[in-house]
């Protein structure tokens, strides 16, 4: 998170307030108090209570629109996301207000969710049935690791239409075959069919941490800096590969981004006259 955060300040400096949404859990570089950056409780987004604690993303995406002061028009970060390079609102929003999402030349596998589906594939084959019972279309496309650009009001829309795959998504507090990917698919979808969003291409770089050539991978990323988006992701790390991993990681990040953000604790605040995120 501190990286991604660093990211964020190197290149759109033109967002206004960060929201960083956590358990009660801050970690003691952050500076709370640095104008622009908020921490938000899950107590704070959850309509109901009593469904906390969670341990599930989708059902803590679920709930984001429910961030007080949130603009209409927002981007969506998970912490293993990085801006790469320099950008614009342009390559998120349309002028008009549309949002825009990127899809992935991979493919939702076929039939109903099962048991030997990794999260990702279950939710993603639940937003298809839904955007096909709904629209009569089919989506095939899984959405990059990117971040989201996503609207308040259609959130709120697609909660108080879809009101029971939602509130199901919500209550669960452990990733389940029943869960909905809200923000990182079912709004592109649903906004789509709407005519709210569009498709659109982002320079983008996924890199698996397990992947036996990740050193190579992350050398070329820090020479070229050619990408706007980056994701690092671990999917099937095993325990005995965590030392190898951590070291590259911390080489590359700390190369990538040497400059400490104003939101880390010592750093300068933003005086008058200068523009926080």
């Amino acid at each position: 998170m501190r990286y991604s955060l660093r990211s964020l300040r190197q290149y759109a400096p033109w967002l206004r307030t960060v929201y960083v949404i956590t358990d009660d859990q801050v970690p003691p570089w952050l500076d709370t108090a640095v104008p622009g950056l908020r921490v938000v409780s899950h107590k704070e987004i959850f309509s109901d209570p009593s469904l906390l604690p969670t341990f599930n993303s989708h059902a803590i995406e679920s709930q984001l629109h429910h961030i007080d002061g949130l603009s209409e028009h927002f981007l969506y970060f998970n912490d293993d996301v990085f801006l790469g390079r320099l950008t614009i609102p342009q390559d998120f929003f349309v002028a008009n207000g549309l949002t825009k999402f990127f899809p992935s030349p991979v493919l939702i596998p076929p039939g109903p969710p099962s048991g030997e589906d990794p999260p990702v594939d279950a939710a993603g084959k639940n937003t298809r049935a839904l955007i096909r019972a709904t629209f009569g279309t089919v989506i095939a496309q899984k959405i990059k690791h990117t971040p989201h650009a996503l609207r308040r009001s259609v959130l709120y829309e697609i909660e108080a239409r879809f009101p029971e795959p939602h509130h199901a998504t919500a209550s669960s507090r452990l990733r389940s075959l029943d869960d909905q990917a809200v923000v990182s698919s079912l709004h592109h979808y649903y906004a789509f069919h709407t005519a709210r969003a569009v498709p659109a291409r982002l320079r983008y770089a996924y890199l698996d941490l397990s992947h036996p050539g990740l050193g190579v991978r992350l050398d070329r990323l820090l020479a070229r800096r050619d990408r706007h988006v980056f994701c690092l992701n671990d999917t099937v790390s095993e325990e005995a590969e965590r030392a190898e991993q951590q070291a590259l990681l911390t080489a590359f990040l700390e190369a990538y981004f040497p400059v400490p953000s104003v939101y880390e604790a010592g750093r300068p605040r933003p005086g008058p006259g200068r523009r926080s995120p």
